[in-house]
């Protein structure tokens, strides 16, 4: 039964920091007790006996750890064939005469709401997704599955083969082709070259949006300050979404109580995409003055929930910067954005600093993080992180000491002294990469890479530039992103013209 389900669901996260936040908690016991007569709706969180769960939670989580090698691997194997078997069945699609594999071909599972941030919904329950909730894209002729489907359509301009409506979240979910699919490879190459065109043009851009930001017509000057936010801070322009990302706060939806207008700054606080906290602000130059005035004059007269571009829609920011690039979006921006500081950080990078495959990495991972602070991908810092700083640092006082100990080894023939000095330098190859991770460790704490690097920085970049140091670029991705971007191995991007010319 459903309230078993959730109360177990509870249960396992018995020891999580979840359990102590008051918003997860109410958002749980309202979905919770909904299930329950009447006369148990008032019931507390310290009311409810979950005892007997948190017994199951530990036997199972005991058995798990007492676990022989064997065992866990014979488990693991059972459940890849289960998984094989099941990826047979449902993980593979037609187009075109082609074959090619699903992506997320398992429904998410019912379960309690997490979210990213601060999110409102966080400890609300997810329900079970079933057939009737579902709509199915195919072709006239093809054999529609078994089950009481909410709908079968044969929409043959969209790439999605199932969708429904979360119940939770009221977001349409998607289910698409493999990264791998070449329908989806193609796609993924236009979008980079149109963020590439963009840079080509940026200076034409930026020079028309500003003109506009002084226009006479207010509308027009109103349209021009979103997109000159959008470029300058990388915002999302607000109204407009992509079919998995929640209603977001951006630049078109800015209310009255997001902006601060300083002496000599302009401060940004809002809750953007995932409610996750967007903070930042611009200094008032000579360049921002007319941000500044623009934005003035729009809050004035406004009470604090008032949006501050009243009726400025994606639709007339879109329609703007289609007249200047044809084609041209605000979600171009950000990628555009991320490339380009990829780019302009690996450019500042000498030889010298690169001399060893870590440093190189290290250099990359780095790059990877202006893009992450660029977009505002931030998080919170891992459970155990500061555990495992002090496993890494522990490792380095260790390295450093025995390689003070090297050092005073005495040595009598030739042959001695070979293997010494092969020794000493493996030795400071692994302080030279454990100091490495600890500096990674350290400054990526706050922020999530992999979205930008998965979704906004052209990775024809890293290749020419991994070609460039003389590393494999697969070692920046994972197995999974490998095969999402197997169509740069055709790239001709050369990282000596990118230096020189940047991301264009």
């Amino acid at each position: 039964p459903e309230q078993e389900e959730m109360a177990y669901a509870w249960a396992k996260k018995k020891d999580t920091p979840y359990v102590k936040d008051p918003v997860f908690i109410s958002n749980f016991l309202n979905d919770f007790l909904a299930l329950f007569p009447e006369e148990f709706r008032d019931a507390k969180i310290e009311d409810i006996d979950f005892s007997e769960l948190y017994k199951v939670v530990e036997e199972e989580k005991l058995a798990k750890e007492s676990m022989s090698k064997e065992e866990k691997k014979m488990l693991a194997a059972e459940r890849k064939k289960v998984r094989e078997k099941m990826k047979e069945m449902y993980g593979w699609a037609e187009v075109d005469g082609n074959k090619f594999e699903v992506a997320n071909w398992m429904v998410e599972p019912p379960g309690l709401f997490m979210g990213r941030g601060e999110h409102p919904l966080r400890g609300k329950w997810k329900p079970r997704v079933r057939a009737s909730d579902i709509v199915l894209n195919l072709s006239e002729d093809a054999p529609v599955p078994e089950g009481e489907w909410k709908e079968i359509v044969h929409d043959h301009e969209s790439m999605w083969l199932a969708k429904w409506i979360d119940k939770l979240t009221k977001k349409e979910k998607y289910v698409w082709l493999s990264d791998t699919a070449k329908l989806r490879q193609d796609r993924d190459k236009a979008k980079y070259d149109k963020a590439r065109e963009l840079g080509k043009q940026i200076d034409k851009v930026v020079k028309r949006i500003y003109k506009s930001m002084h226009s006479k017509d207010r509308k027009e000057r109103m349209i021009a300050t979103v997109c000159y936010l959008i470029y300058k801070l990388a915002m999302r322009v607000g109204d407009e979404k992509d079919p998995d990302e929640a209603d977001t706060v951006g630049a078109s939806t800015l209310r009255v109580e997001h902006v601060k207008l300083n002496k000599d700054s302009i401060e940004f606080d809002f809750l953007g995409k995932d409610s996750v906290r967007w903070h930042k602000s611009i200094k008032i130059d000579k360049e921002n003055r007319i941000l500044y005035e623009n934005l003035k004059e729009f809050m004035k007269g406004k009470k604090e929930g008032e949006l501050i571009f009243s009726d400025i829609t994606s639709r007339n920011v879109n329609r703007f910067l289609g007249k200047i690039v044809k084609g041209l979006t605000a979600k171009v921006f950000r990628t555009y954005l991320a490339s380009d500081v990829v780019t302009r950080y690996l450019a500042t990078i000498d030889k010298e600093l690169t001399t060893s495959e870590y440093a190189k990495i290290y250099h990359a991972k780095m790059a990877n993080l202006q893009a992450a602070v660029t977009c505002n991908h931030k998080r919170a810092p891992p459970k155990n992180f500061e555990k495992s700083l002090e496993k890494k640092k522990t490792k380095l006082e260790e390295i450093e000491k025995k390689l003070e100990e090297l050092k005073k080894t005495e040595v009598k023939t030739e042959k001695q002294k070979e293997r010494l000095e092969k020794r000493l330098a493996k030795m400071k190859e692994r302080l030279e990469k454990t100091k490495f991770q600890i500096e990674l460790a350290l400054n990526t704490r706050d922020y999530n890479l992999n979205t930008s690097l998965r979704n906004y920085i052209d990775p024809r970049i890293f290749k020419a530039w991994c070609d460039y140091e003389g590393i494999d670029w697969t070692k920046l991705y994972s197995a999974s992103l490998q095969r999402k971007f197997q169509w740069i191995n055709r790239s001709s991007f050369k990282w000596e013209r990118l230096a020189k010319e940047g991301y264009k």
